[in-house]
């Protein structure tokens, strides 16, 4: 049955003026670290990047300490940033009880994830692709009474490092079903960086028959050296919203052999040979850049 929001885009178009870019590294990029990175160090990096003026940053995210140790201090983190109005602030929750700390934590946005393979669903959150949805149904009506700005990540979305490639027809039920519970934008992932160019094109080719454009963000790692020639592959099928992490800093600690985000820095570098704007102050993301990185082995 056709939604209002099934569309339909599936002719390549001019590269955009314009993109945004996620910065997920405070989350996405510390979560696998091994060694412990001091609290204020996290503050001050999120802080380097508000004044960078990414349009969106992904702080930390509310799971587990036991899953997840280098975000035990979420709360904190996120209490004593501080957060520009232009800007928004987007904590990770893994379930109704990730939710209402991230409510505490005074969020208007969040992001909530599953995953197009059945196995990694299972090694990365404990549950089937059915159950990681059904989490998220469960949240709904908080999604609503608290009028919050919903993002939703989907892993895995071109190949598995447990079930090889992904046919894109797999994960056009689970964008329905994300849809259907009020996400508001869906990040495809490519979490092994397995995918080329021409994988990239023919999954958006499927994806974007039914679905406009404007509700994704892509999500590449750069393990095989192929992220950035598959944003621009993205930018041509009108996709204009990217995840990225300063400094190219982490990887998902349940998918072996995914090396790292794609960095900011790179994303930026490639839009300026392409003339497209970002509205990042290059200056103070690499002082963000530098900050984090020596506080990594």
């Amino acid at each position: 049955m056709k939604k209002d929001f099934l569309i339909g885009q599936n002719k390549l178009s001019s590269l955009p003026p314009a993109i945004r870019i996620v910065e997920v590294g405070p989350r996405d990029g510390l979560q696998n670290i091994d060694q412990h990175i001091p609290t204020n160090a996290k503050i001050q990096f999120i802080n380097i990047l508000s004044d960078a003026k990414l349009s969106e940053i992904e702080v930390t995210s509310f799971v587990s300490p036991k899953w997840i140790p280098q975000l035990a201090d979420a709360q904190e983190v996120s209490d004593k940033i501080i957060r520009d109005s232009h800007i928004i602030y987007t904590a990770l929750v893994p379930n109704v009880y990730g939710l209402d700390m991230a409510l505490d934590a005074d969020y208007s946005s969040v992001a909530v994830f599953t995953a197009a393979s059945e196995t990694f669903s299972l090694k990365n959150t404990n549950c089937s692709i059915t159950d990681s949805i059904k989490r998220i149904e469960d949240m709904k009506s908080s999604f609503q009474e608290n009028s919050l700005r919903v993002r939703a990540y989907i892993s895995t979305v071109w190949a598995c490092p447990y079930e090889g490639n992904i046919p894109a027809e797999t994960v056009l039920p689970i964008i329905n079903s994300l849809f259907e519970l009020g996400v508001e934008e869906i990040s495809l992932g490519d979490t092994i960086g397995k995918a080329t160019s021409e994988d990239v094109k023919k999954t958006l080719k499927i994806i974007l028959s039914e679905y406009n454009a404007n509700r994704f963000s892509l999500h590449f790692h750069d393990t095989y050296n192929h992220a950035l020639e598959n944003i621009k592959v993205g930018m041509e099928y009108g996709i204009t919203s990217f995840d990225s992490s300063a400094g190219g800093i982490g990887g998902c600690p349940f998918a072996p052999g995914a090396s790292g985000n794609i960095s900011t820095d790179s994303v930026i570098k490639l839009c300026q040979e392409l003339g497209i704007k970002t509205g990042i102050k290059e200056k103070k993301l690499s002082e963000a850049s530098k900050l984090i990185q020596t506080y990594l082995n």
